[in-house]
Formats: structure tokens, sequence, C-alpha cells
């Protein structure tokens, strides 16, 4: 069963051993399977497991991630209405990268991700950290002379207007 009490879902989550992975794995591939919302990943501590376990389950990729570090992150974007499997019937803007490189202990040299599939592997890892959607909701609107949220230091006019 999907957790949705965020008491739960905020609290830490340990490193996992590539054993306790591969069992945590096929419950967390059950329980994506039977969900009855469309969810693309779900992670360990959205079922009631406080290791860091994630996968990514796209037409493109099938992506486990043991211990998930994200190492790098390019083009930051504000994604309209993204959801989880965590809070049902919500949708939030967010910001987020186009382009990340994930490292973990079953891709140790580390993969580069982009796409859809970068906003979930973002957004797992986030779960794994004890960090929520509702945490990274995109509150304010952004004026063309602040500081982009994406992190670049640069004017929002000079760095996301208008992608």
């Amino acid at each position: 069963m999907i957790i949705t009490d965020i008491v739960e879902l905020k609290l830490p989550n340990k490193n996992a051993t590539i054993e306790e992975a591969e069992k945590i794995i096929k419950l967390l591939e059950q329980e994506l399977k039977s969900s009855p919302r469309h969810g693309v990943g779900l992670a360990a501590p959205q079922i009631g497991i406080h290791k860091r376990i994630a996968i990514i389950r796209t037409g493109k990729y099938s992506l486990d991630l043991v211990n998930p570090i994200i190492v790098d992150r390019e083009h930051g974007m504000l994604v309209k209405g993204e959801g989880c499997l965590s809070f049902p019937n919500v949708a939030l803007n967010t910001w987020r990268f186009d382009e990340v490189l994930v490292k973990c202990d079953k891709n140790p040299a580390g993969v580069v991700i982009t796409g859809l599939e970068a906003v979930a592997v973002l957004h797992e890892t986030d779960h794994c950290d004890s960090v929520l959607i509702t945490d990274r909701a995109a509150m304010q609107k952004v004026g063309r002379n602040d500081l982009c949220p994406c992190g670049s230091g640069k004017k929002f006019k000079k760095c996301h207007e208008g992608r």
C-alpha cells in the first residue's frame, strides 16, 4: 500500500545493501503495477520501507536506484502539474531539471537521464532524501528580473523565460 501520511514520508531513510535492494525492488514493482494511478516511479519510503531505494519504469527506462545521488543537473525548468502517488489528486508546479547525472550503488559510474525520466529520477531521489513534492512546489511567480529558481545565478529573463 502506498503511504500518504506526510509525517511518515518525512522520516529519515537509511542506505541499503544491494541484497536488501533486490527484495525491495520487487515489492516496488508490484506496488507500482497494482496502483490505480499511472506512476512512472516509486520509492521505498512510499511503501513504508525507510531505505534509499527507488525505481523508474517508463517505455524508455527501467532504472533501479540504490542509494542514489544526483551528481549534476542541467537545464532547469518549470514542470507544470507534477504528481505523486503519495498525494492522489494533487498536481503541483515544481522546478526541476531536464537532464541529470545520477550515481548509485547499481550504477556507480553514473547515468545521464533526460526529459520526463530526469524529472522522475529527481522526484524519487527526493523521496529517498525525505523531500516531498510539496517541498519543491513553485509557490510564487518569478519575475523577469528575479534570480532564476534553477540555481544558475542568472536573472530569470536571461535563463529560462520563454522555455
